[in-house]
Order: structure tokens, then sequence, then C-alpha cells
């Protein structure tokens, strides 16, 4: 039976968005005679993993991403945001299809990262009066939680200053007035920065904001004296060759993560798989209950990869929408799925990032058909829109002749007296020169668009506007 166009856009979603593997490991337990006592401990143990893996893999990727985004080792390029702990990396230009370090790169804004551990001291964030461009700081705890944003739409364009402290903290010392507090639910939080820039000519001016986004630790802001000891993230050597990896890791970032009590609620179950708040301790379980949970990592794994189905999304005319970057409470594997595929993502107060792997048929796109996107208007946004073409395969930006790798709100589109305007997606130039303006290259091969849309307009987040359809020649 062939399959619908909804069954074909999920499918090339999934696709694109989904970095699991598909395959399942075998339980070799199961080939095995036990008896039913046993199974049932088997069945247990099984689910148990299960849930282990859906409630604590955003926290073992987010404790990965701190240790990766503090790696400094080796000479970084100059789209790398990696920096020391506490202090900001900046990106200094845009991705161009060269750069492979970030799949969905944005054409849009320069990317700015940090990540705090504010266990043993309290940190200043400062930011600049930002007048002319848009910009945004988003705080994230180690569960992926946003809990807090910085900048254009929440905060203003004037200059503020944060004092960033742990779960818990109470003040020892008079706080500077100024000092807006705001409580991390984690003590390490990542700080992930975005702004705009209009192209090279504007490197300069961008990073002149990203220098003035500065990181002080709440002593040295009172009293000008900096400390002079070097703070690092504890170091773990876990096996590559242990097929309960995961669980170790868990363990281990537990350790160091204080749980509220509503996370100590949901940890004390799992004492029955050697998991506690002390890390985890496999030498009490047996080779099947071991074969148990390794299964339940690949099986967690494909549960994960499962979210991205119509359910959780909405969709029209091929574009898919998400409105719950920041907002999917218990669902816990949403809340995986979005830390991966999807890490750093904003709610869509934010922002709204709509994409299509489909055109108006159902059909993939590719380069062997020409398309055209028609806009009745500008995209009601309060600051800026895009759209960005990527390979299907490579996730990344594609070469092209005029080195045109998105359109929008900056580009230079001819427009028809009634305001409205046609996108034109092909590989090849439009034969009609008054076309070019509004050409969009398009890989050989398949394709994916995202928009972004930045501060979206009460129109777009009740979709009463969406992206038009990309329609077939």
């Amino acid at each position: 039976m062939p399959t619908s166009p909804i069954q074909s856009f999920v499918l090339s979603f999934v696709l694109i968005t989904s970095f699991f593997s598909s395959t399942v490991m075998a339980d070799a337990s199961h080939t095995q005679e036990v008896n039913p006592a046993q199974q049932a401990l088997h069945n247990e143990a099984y689910n148990l993993g299960i849930s282990a893996y859906l409630w604590g893999s955003t926290l073992v990727r987010m404790e990965q991403i701190s240790r990766l985004y503090t790696d400094v080792s080796m000479p970084q390029s100059d789209t790398s945001y990696r920096a020391p702990l506490n202090e900001f990396g900046h990106a200094r230009r845009l991705s161009t299809p060269s750069d492979t370090d970030m799949p969905s790169a944005n054409r849009d804004t320069l990317y700015s990262s940090a990540i705090l551990d504010v266990s043993a001291e309290p940190i200043v964030l400062e930011v600049p009066a930002v007048t002319d461009r848009y910009y945004v700081i988003n705080m994230f705890d180690m569960w992926h939680n946003l809990f807090k944003y910085v900048g254009t739409r929440e905060t203003g364009d004037m200059a503020k200053q944060f004092l960033i402290v742990p779960p818990g903290w109470e003040a020892k010392q008079d706080i500077p007035r100024e000092l807006n507090i705001i409580e991390a639910p984690t003590t390490k939080v990542w700080l992930w920065g975005r702004t705009q820039v209009t192209g090279e000519q504007d490197y300069a001016q961008a990073h002149s904001i990203q220098d003035q986004y500065k990181l002080t630790p709440l002593n040295e802001y009172i009293t000008g004296e900096p400390l002079l000891d070097n703070v690092e993230l504890k170091e773990h050597h876990f096996s590559d060759n242990d097929p309960l990896r995961f669980y170790a890791e868990l363990g281990a970032f537990i350790a160091e993560n204080p749980l509220d009590e509503r996370q100590h609620a949901m940890l004390g179950q799992f004492k029955k798989i050697g998991l506690t708040k002390n890390g985890f301790n496999d030498n009490n379980l047996s080779d099947s209950i071991r074969n148990e949970l390794v299964r339940a990592i690949e099986d967690g794994k494909e549960i994960v990869s499962a979210q991205a189905n119509p359910t959780n999304l909405e969709m029209k005319d091929g574009w898919v929408y998400t409105f719950a970057l920041d907002a999917f409470g218990d669902d816990n594997a949403m809340r995986s799925l979005i830390a991966h595929p999807y890490l750093g993502g904003q709610g869509p107060k934010e922002a709204i990032y709509p994409m299509a792997a489909i055109d108006t048929n159902g059909q993939a796109l590719s380069g062997k058909s020409n398309y055209t996107m028609t806009f009745e208007k500008e995209p009601p946004v309060g600051a800026f829109w895009s759209v960005t073409v990527y390979d299907a395969q490579s996730k990344m930006l594609v070469e092209n002749p005029i080195d045109r790798y998105a359109i929008g709100s900056l580009s230079d589109l001819k427009r028809n007296s009634d305001g409205s305007f046609t996108v034109q997606l092909s590989p090849d130039a439009p034969t009609d020169l008054q076309l070019h303006d509004n050409w969009l290259p398009t890989p050989s091969g398949n394709f994916y668009l995202l928009t972004r849309l930045y501060i979206p307009g009460k129109e777009i987040l009740n979709m009463e506007w969406t992206v038009p359809g990309v329609k077939p020649q």
C-alpha cells in the first residue's frame, strides 16, 4: 500500500532529525528458558532500564555537551564557540558549506556559548545595550530546561546585570542593587547566545556586542580582585567497551547534580538496577539482568526517536511546526529528543523553526525539480525571518555559484505591487534575470528547508499565518 503524504513526510522528517541507530539488540536472555518469577524480574529490570534511559538521557547529554564545549585542547576555528569553564566562546563568522561542525547551522546570527559552574560561587552575567539588532542569551540547566531568556524580547535593549546563583543559595553579603538574581535549577548552567548579523560587512559591530557579554564571579565583581584558581569540570573515565556505560555515566552525573524532591522520587525506583544518588553499581546484577538493561538502552533510543511524529507536531502545507521546545513538562522522551537533535532550541514566543522535507504534493524535495514559495505578505515577526536550504543527507549548507544559502528579511527581494513576493528554488539559475534576486539555490539531490521566525507575532503562534507551501513547477 502506498504511503500517504503525511506518512511520507513523517518518514523524511525522522530521517532528517533522528540521530539514533534503528537496530535493536537481541536479548540473549530470551533464548534461555526461565521460570515465571524470573521472567517477571527480567521484565521489571527492562522496564526500569527504559524509564532510567528516558529520564536520564537528557542529563547525560547535557553533561557530555558541557565537557565538549569546554574542551579547548585543540586549535579552534572561527565558527567555534568553545571556551574554558565560566568563560564565553564566540563564533566570529557565519557557517559556510565548508564548515561541518554543526548540522543545520543558521545564517542569521553568530552563536555564543558558556558553561558555568556556580556551585562554589555565583556568577554575574553582564549584557550591553543592544538597540540596533536582535540578540538573546538562553539559560539552560542540566535537564535542558530553558529557565531564563535574556535579550531583545524578554529583558529589552538596555544594559543589564544578572546574578546566576545555585539552587537554595542565600546571600552572605550585601548584593549590589543592580544585580537581578536568577536561581538556577542545577549548579551547572549552559548559556547559549545568538547575536544577529546582517552579513560579512557587519561582523565588526556584531563582535563588539559579543565582547561585551561578560561573566564575572560575584566576589570579583564586588571587590575587583580576580580568583587565581582555575576551575574545571570533574573528569570521568568511562569504558567505550562497557555495554552499560550509559548507566555508569548517569550515576556519575546524578552524584554531581543535586536532585529536587520530585527527581529523588523518580530515582528511588532505580535502586533495584544498581542506580542510586551515589552512582551506578552493577556488582549485584546477574548476567541476564545486565542483558535486559542493555536492551533497554537500545529500545529507549528508539522510543525517543519515535517522538518525532504527528502526535507531537503540527503540520500544514508540507511544513512541520513544534511548539514544545521549552515546555515538555514531565514528558521525558520528548525532553530527550529535544536535547539531542534540537539541542538549544528556543520556545515559540522567542522563535519558531518550521521545517519542510516535502512539497505540497507530499513528494520529497529534490534538486531534480524546481519549486516556488509565494508569500502574500511579509511574515509577521517582531525581529526577522529567513529560509535556509540544507542537504538532506549531510544536513549541511550546500555549495552554489552565488554563495546564497538563505533568503529572508535582509534579502533584496523583488516584490509585487501588493507586497507579495515569490521565492524561486532550483539548482540552476532562473532564465528570467528578473527572478535572480528571489532565487534560493538548491542541491542536485534531496534537501530540506528550515524557516526561522524570530519573535513571532500572535498570527504565527496561533497558526493564522503559516509558511507558504513549496510548490513544484
